[in-house]
């Protein structure tokens, strides 16, 4: 019976190939989508299921109110907190530290790798279950300076030769003795470093100076992650007991009033995906994200699914008499019903073979935009997934047409098919056409202004100059030298040391200054830069002077600061900052040596706040080479050759400022992803709008006859059948219009420097639209209005 529902499906499908081919690419394109964010959620919901007793394990985190009100709910807590958990609370089985400061570069002969690491201690195999390839999980943490390795970063220091008792040379940490190889994990955790060194080489380093003091502190709450596993039968509630008690005990700034904690427990389990707490580790993507996509994806399947509906309805009319012939030969109801169900999930299943060839090409050509909707890789448990999925959607767009269908009564149907009515009336089907076409317009307004904002992004004038510099690493060698050696490369204009690129994000410093010894402190966004790095950025000194060619390296004397900062100040002009004292982090004061003009040296999300230049030479970590050369490339070689010369062995690696700052700024990828999820979005709602005219134009078929019979003409018929959808566009308008600006509104707040929407905007989204919905509308009431009378009234 199966097998000849399938034969008589693809019959159909032969028989109806535009009918099919829309169907199956409206549902394959919401499909796509679907499996995308499938595949994604997947890999979202698999984190931390391999870690043992995750039920009873919890991480604690600190909610913190600091003195000026601001808020913070970090991941991260005090270092002190896991002793005392330890030592006070016999319902803790362990607690582990993981303190992510072992970070920095491995020095292997004269190559320097980045490494990414953390301080733990022996307890963290037994809590979070991760195995040794090699060495004990019992001893491998115990000594000072010991190190395990994942098996990835063993092969990328020392190659196929054997890791263990080898010695991996930091250079800022010291030397640490490898005890141990991890194996590869068996699923996904949260907790992802490169080597986990002992906690108990912490002192050392403090005592050193090469680490903050934290191990007592109760004030800093960064870089720490504190978990507890629960003895057996211990309720929450007693954990989280103690941690209130123990935040009112030991927060020394909540004594003295001056700010506030409070440590609060997190499951293991609600972990990833993520919260969005401040100083938080691991990839795993935050909850908004994910519930947006199952949003988005949900959304444009059930608007498939609807498209799918109303053809489905409309070309299965015209298979009455081949249901009014079944059911009087001797067919049930659920027979029938079965017939149109195993059409619409042959249907479904073509569409998915469709969506998995765009989706592989998609995840293959990745500029498509939608990079960060991939998940894990197609495997048979997905494919298992995708057909049940594709099965489920089947009967989902299936169900009211078979249902509504399989009840034909086999006397009507054969008397006159043209005077059956579906559902009583068309309100509930222009509803959900007035809501698809409401989304489309709102997403085509928000799509234009998120491409007009990165494009204004990517033009704007940040007060800087970006062109033909080149950013060359540093690679801790003497800046000056390097300076010497570039400035003999033919080619080359000047070069300037600095700390990183103006308007890069993350890539300013900031500290604490004030301007006397018993002020109040403010914060201020700095550059460490030498004394050709106004000349080479095009920065404007508007009163004092650049930093002296015999400025001292040993201690900091003067600072550079813009017109934000003398405001701050509360002064009344650049010139009565110039010899102004400041005190920078409390302890070294220096003097305002010049004034330069506002410039964003963030990005332009960000208002320009004040900020500083500093003569910081420790802080130096590039050359940024000016060239006035059109052979980029040559040039380019012939630094390379320098910069080789003074790093033997290492790897030259190099950017132009420029391309730096356009990979940030254009927005490529978002405005690309969100542009397809438009079309999508368009496309399905004028399928949409297509099956409703197909059905009503059908039904109306013998009225049109009729008229074109007393001399109506193809011009006035097609505005006849058109005026009521045309009306619907129009009321989709008036709702998506002040939608979308609003929308569009609420992104352009994330930006200081915007622009404004405009009468344009609005207006050529609804163009746009109407000409999207016309071309949909057109095609069928012209077919219509062009039909022969004689077919439509032969019987009458």
């Amino acid at each position: 019976m199966l097998f000849r529902y399938i034969q008589i499906a693809f019959r159909n499908l032969r028989r109806q190939r535009l009918f099919a081919f829309i169907n199956i690419a409206g549902l394959a394109l919401s499909m796509t989508v679907c499996l995308m964010v499938l595949k994604s959620t997947k890999k979202d919901f698999s984190y931390d299921k391999f870690h043992p007793a995750a039920s009873r394990t919890w991480r604690i985190t600190s909610q913190a109110t600091t003195q000026e009100g601001k808020y913070y709910h970090m991941a991260s807590s005090p270092m002190p907190l896991a002793d005392v958990l330890r030592k006070d609370y016999a319902f803790t089985e362990e607690v582990v530290r993981v303190y992510g400061t072992l970070s920095g570069n491995v020095i292997d002969g004269k190559k320097k790798l980045p490494l990414r690491g953390a301080f733990t201690e022996p307890s963290f195999f037994q809590v979070f279950g991760f195995r040794l390839q090699n060495g004990d999980p019992i001893t491998a943490l115990n000594a000072p300076n010991s190190i395990v390795l994942s098996e990835a970063t063993a092969s990328r220091i020392f190659g196929n030769a054997q890791a263990m008792g080898k010695v991996v040379h930091f250079e800022k940490l010291g030397d640490y003795i490898v005890t141990g190889i991890l194996a590869a994990p068996p699923g996904l955790s949260h907790i992802d470093y490169d080597a986990y060194a002992s906690l108990s080489s912490v002192p050392a380093l403090e005592q050193q100076g090469i680490l903050p003091a934290r191990l007592t502190d109760w004030n800093q709450v960064q870089d720490d992650y504190t978990y507890v596993m629960l003895k057996p039968g211990v309720s929450r509630s007693s954990l989280s007991t103690a941690l209130s008690f123990i935040s009112q005990r030991f927060y020394l700034p909540a004594k003295k009033g001056i700010g506030s904690i409070t440590l609060e427990e997190q499951s293991l389990g609600s972990i990833s995906p993520s919260r969005e707490l401040y100083n938080d580790i691991g990839n795993a993507p935050p909850w908004a994200k994910v519930l947006g996509a199952m949003a988005v994806a949900f959304a444009l399947l059930l608007c498939a699914c609807f498209n799918y509906t109303n053809l489905s309805i409309v070309r299965s009319l015209q298979r009455a008499r081949e249901v009014g012939v079944r059911k009087v030969n001797g067919a049930h109801r659920w027979q029938v019903f079965m017939q149109f169900i195993t059409e619409s999930v042959v249907m479904c299943l073509l569409a998915l073979i469709l969506a998995i060839i765009m989706l592989v090409l998609a995840e293959v050509y990745t500029p498509l935009g939608i990079s960060f909707m991939f998940g894990e890789p197609i495997d048979i448990g997905l494919i298992a997934w995708f057909l049940v999925f594709s099965i489920l959607t089947g009967i989902l767009a299936g169900i009211i047409p078979a249902w509504a269908l399989s009840s034909f009564q086999p006397a009507k149907v054969l008397r006159n098919m043209v005077d059956i009515k579906l559902f009583g009336g068309l309100g509930l089907r222009k509803t959900l056409i007035v809501i698809q076409f409401t989304l489309s317009m709102t997403a085509i307004i928000f799509f234009v202004t998120v491409y007009r904002q990165f494009a204004y992004k990517e033009a704007f004038n940040m007060g800087f100059s970006r062109d033909n510099i080149l950013n060359v690493p540093l690679a801790d060698a003497d800046f000056q030298l390097m300076k010497d050696r570039m400035m003999q490369v033919t080619g080359v204009e000047a070069v300037t040391a600095s700390s990183g690129t103006l308007g890069m994000p993350n890539q300013s410093g900031f500290m604490r200054v004030k301007a006397d010894v018993n002020g109040s402190r403010m914060e201020m966004g700095y550059y460490a830069g030498d004394a050709d790095f106004l000349k080479i950025m095009q920065l404007k000194l508007l009163a004092g002077s650049n930093f002296p060619p015999a400025v001292s390296r040993d201690k900091e004397q003067y600072i550079l600061v813009n017109e934000q900062m003398v405001k701050a100040l509360n002064l009344k002009s650049p010139a009565d900052a110039i010899g102004k004292a400041i005190w920078l982090n409390d302890s070294s004061m220096v003097s305002i040596l010049g004034v330069i003009k506002d410039f964003n040296y963030q990005p332009i999300e960000v208002p320009v706040f004040p900020m500083a230049i500093r003569f910081a030479p420790n802080e130096f970590r590039q050359l940024q080479v000016l060239v006035n050369t059109q052979d980029k490339a040559g040039l380019t070689a012939g630094i390379k050759q320098a910069w080789l010369e003074m790093h033997p062995g290492e790897t030259f690696s190099t950017q132009w400022m420029s391309d730096q700052l356009y990979e940030k700024t254009s927005g490529k990828e978002p405005v690309t992803g969100l542009a397809l999820l438009v079309v999508m979005i368009t496309v399905i709602a004028a399928l949409g709008l297509l099956g409703v005219v197909s059905y009503t134009t059908f039904t109306r078929r013998k009225e049109i006859g009729v008229r074109k019979v007393m001399g109506a003409g193809v011009p006035g018929l097609v505005m006849l059948l058109s005026r009521s959808y045309l009306r619907l566009i129009a009321l989709a308008a008036l709702i998506a219009l002040p939608l979308g600006y609003l929308a569009s509104q609420l992104f352009l707040r994330i930006f200081a420097n915007r622009i404004s929407i405009g009468f344009f905007t609005l207006a050529g989204s609804f163009v746009a639209l109407l000409c999207i919905a016309l071309l949909a509308i057109v095609s069928q009431t012209w077919r219509a209005a062009t039909s022969n009378p004689v077919d439509v009234l032969r019987n009458d």
